[in-house]
């Protein structure tokens, strides 16, 4: 599987990098939102792992630019949040297209579950 991964924190983008990597899944781990959006023109990818509290162009943002150009449900995005979100903002990100809303910390495991079911 193809993966890209999407986090400002480098050091969650480093860990799942060579998680799925062990996993034997190939990844793509970026800092920054608008750089993601560039890639997925480009490079199909089975999946995208998504932080949804990054500075300036939020997760919220990618996942709006993503159904205002009509790919949203070409893509496989999992959301992961240590953010304080309720239970509303999370029905209403899942309504959006997205597949899981995980909060972190998080079993790696629960992740994998989520990305190849």
């Amino acid at each position: 599987m193809k993966i890209l991964v999407i986090d400002d924190n480098e050091n969650i983008t480093k860990l799942l990098e060579r998680f799925l990597k062990l996993k034997d899944h190939e990844c793509v781990a970026v800092t920054d939102a608008k750089n993601a959006l560039a890639l997925l023109e480009k490079s199909k990818f089975d999946a995208t792992i998504l932080d949804l509290a990054m500075p300036g162009f939020t997760g919220i943002d990618f996942l709006e630019s993503l159904k205002t150009n009509g790919n949203i449900s070409q893509n496989k995005v999992v959301v992961l949040t240590a953010s304080n979100i309720s239970e509303e903002e999370e029905k209403q990100i899942i309504a959006m297209g997205v597949r899981a809303v995980l909060r972190k910390p998080m079993k790696l495991d629960s992740l994998m579950d989520v990305l190849v079911s």
